[in-house]
């Protein structure tokens, strides 16, 4: 549904009697500020003038000359703010008019203004919004998905909330349009939510109710339907009631009856006959005051499919009869085959579902249909052509009959051109549909390899699995005996012997290899997300204690090893040992580094927003800035002479991934080093 914004009209109050202005005394107005302009010759005086006869005009055929004239003079004047205004709306109204070309120009030059001015403010996000919905009347969802996503992802990189709303509402209505309407909830609820949040426009709150529903009723999320449809008739009441100031040109009607239809389709889905019959009635006084196809069509069905679960058999027939002049869809025929089939039609319904189940395979090959439409357009086109022509040589014949001779010749000669026309045109059809069945074998070829090429990747996988597996039990059996006969050997040796220094670093090394190979083999695990997460409830202080006595060791005399927890009794859900693997990395990195001073772990509890925060600090070297966004890299080592694998902070890393959170550094502490480590509350 497309969103325009509507020109609200001024109310005069003079006692019981509310006046609206006419159009005669909009005309008098437009007319006084045209004066205005040819006797003012200051610029800013100049463009309020322009922007508000550009308000006043914009749904009429001279807006676009107006708009022109006020993004033409605030470009000489340098008033970026009203020239994005100007190029905003000249985009709007090309919108209005399903100008595709013309929105184009206006949204580059929409993009020239944000690139000279290194600002994505609300007009660049508003005509981006524009053409991406027409991408997506015109069913080219390829763009209109890419530059929803695009547009998406700079607003949230913005932070502006404008362009949140915009590119949310186009996404879900981008994916309802495709019939992904679990995904299109969540976009439309993010939208919502935002949108109610910053109190905008009420008019919007009810566009996007509207949407959210229509997508909610389709996956029978029935609790979510019905908290939305009942806030949307408390909205629709409060805005007839003037709590948001008064609107005369808002269509409640038009939403009042929508409200109860979708409590009708509610209630039917729900099996709840009593409510679906109440709403019915309440629909009956709108029903007269409407005009409005897409509210009637979702109205009717709403009742059709009520008689069909009362068993009303016939009225429902009747009712989505008349949906079927109205919208022949595939949802409506699927409906209509449901109720004859009902009532024993069987063969009639049969044919309804063959119907339905190939419109829905025409709109599943939208690019070949768009195909078949061009070359059905070329031969509309040719026909028309044909009886322009034929129509000239009749009134010929009629007022020269004495030329009929030549005129007969004349006609025979423009049907034999007719007829090579319309050979060519069926050869031409005819090469293109071969084509297209070209194009639709190489899709199925490309399907199969696609298909073969990923059972060889599961099976890599696997014999990647099953090598690593090998390895661990290759390696790590020769190393055990290694470091078991180096303690006996260590144990049998005196204190100054020399082969007891010699044990001792076999016994180094050899923990370093085993260090390396269980790094390599735990991000091996988990990069290939074969490896179990075991979640339980865990005291979350005790985890720290436990970890911190793990490297407590390590810590270089001189070196204060604190911890600071925020609450010593908290429980959460989590996985114990990968949880401990995360801490024992980040502070044992910390050891590394730090000869004097301290190293802290703390953690605090964001309950609001469902994740606690661990951060762990020290005053060692700290990083170069040249190296901050490069030690999260695999073998990235900020110092090589220092003992490690340089595996420790990716492991981390996707630990944290699979935790539903992040391990970052803190680039603003320069007393060492702190790294910031979130787990999500919600597992």
């Amino acid at each position: 549904m497309r969103r325009y914004n509507i020109i609200l009209l001024l109310i005069l109050c003079f006692g019981n009697i509310t006046t609206v202005i006419r159009g005669s005394e909009l005309e008098q107005e437009i007319d006084s500020i045209k004066k205005l302009l040819m006797i003012t010759s200051a610029a800013d005086k100049r463009l309020d003038l322009l922007e508000k006869i550009s308000y006043l005009s914009m749904d009429d055929s001279t807006g676009n000359f107006w708009l022109k004239q006020l993004k033409k003079e605030a470009q000489e004047a340098r008033q970026i703010d009203k020239e994005g205004w100007a190029i905003r709306t000249l985009a709007r109204f090309y919108y209005n008019m399903g100008d595709v070309e013309n929105v184009k120009l206006y949204v580059s030059q929409i993009d020239s203004l944000a690139k000279q001015t290194e600002n994505y403010n609300d007009y660049y996000f508003d005509a981006h919004t524009f053409l991406c919905q027409l991408y997506l009347w015109d069913e080219q969802f390829e763009k209109a998905a890419d530059a929803a996503i695009r547009l998406y992802n700079l607003a949230k990189e913005e932070k502006n909330e404008n362009g949140i709303i915009c590119s949310c509402e186009t996404q879900g209505l981008i994916n309802q349009r495709i019939g992904r309407d679990s995904v299109a909830v969540d976009f439309f609820q993010e939208g919502l939510d935002l949108l109610q949040k910053t109190g905008k426009d009420y008019r919007y709150i009810v566009q996007y109710l509207n949407n959210v529903i229509e997508s909610e009723l389709k996956l029978n999320r029935f609790e979510s339907a019905t908290g939305h449809i009942n806030q949307l008739q408390t909205l629709i009441t409060n805005i007839k009631n003037g709590e948001y100031g008064l609107d005369p040109s808002f269509p409640y009607d038009r939403c009042a009856l929508l409200t109860e239809a979708f409590y009708i389709s509610l209630y039917v889905r729900e099996k709840n006959i009593q409510e679906a019959k109440k709403h019915i009635d309440k629909a009956v006084p709108y029903l007269d005051k409407l005009d409005d196809t897409y509210v009637h069509i979702f109205y009717m069905f709403s009742v059709a499919s009520y008689y069909k679960l009362t068993g009303q058999y016939t009225q429902a027939l009747n009712t989505i009869n008349d949906v079927v002049k109205l919208d022949n869809g595939p949802e409506v025929k699927t409906l209509r085959a449901e109720i004859l089939m009902d009532m024993g039609n069987t063969r009639e319904a049969a044919l309804q579902y063959k119907e339905a189940l190939k419109q829905n395979e025409e709109i599943n090959s939208a690019a070949f249909v768009r195909q078949l439409s061009q070359l059905h357009a070329l031969h509309d086109m040719n026909n028309l052509e044909l009886q322009v022509k034929e129509l000239r040589v009749t009134e010929l014949e009629l007022g020269a009959k004495q030329q009929q001779l030549k005129w007969s010749l004349a006609l025979a000669s423009l049907l034999l051109i007719i007829l090579i026309l319309g050979t060519i045109i069926y050869m031409h059809t005819h090469k293109l549909k071969n084509e297209l069945q070209k194009d639709k074998q190489a899709l199925l070829e490309s399907e199969n390899a696609l298909r073969i090429a990923r059972d060889h990747a599961e099976e890599s996988d696997r014999l990647k699995s099953l090598f690593l597996s090998n390895m661990s039990h290759e390696i790590r059996t020769p190393l055990n005996a290694i470091v078991g006969f180096a303690q006996i050997l260590d144990s049998e040796m005196e204190e100054g012997d020399e082969r007891k220094e010699y044990t001792h670093i076999i016994m180094d090394n050899s923990a370093l290899l085993l260090n390396l190979v269980n790094d390599i083999l735990d991000i091996s695990r988990l990069e290939s997300e074969r490896y179990r997460f075991t979640f339980a409830e865990q005291n979350l202080a005790e985890c720290c204690r436990s970890a911190l006595t793990s490297v407590e060791h390590r810590v270089k005399p001189g070196v204060e090893l604190r911890f600071s927890p925020e609450d010593e009794n908290f429980m959460f859900n989590t996985d114990k040992l990968r949880l401990q693997q995360v801490i024992i990395n980040l502070v044992g990195n910390a050891t590394k580094f730090t000869e004097k001073g301290f190293i802290e772990l703390a953690y605090k509890v964001d309950r609001a927003n469902g994740f606690v925060q661990f951060t762990i600090t020290d005053t060692g070297c700290g990083i170069p800035a040249e190296k901050q966004d490069a030690i999260f890299e695999r073998f990235e080592k900020l110092n090589e002479c220092v003992q490690g694998t340089g595996l420790g902070l990716s492991i981390c890393r996707i630990i944290a991934e699979r935790f539903n959170g992040e391990v970052l550094l803190d680039k603003k502490y320069s007393d060492g080093a702190r790294f910031i480590f979130t787990h999500s509350l919600n597992l």
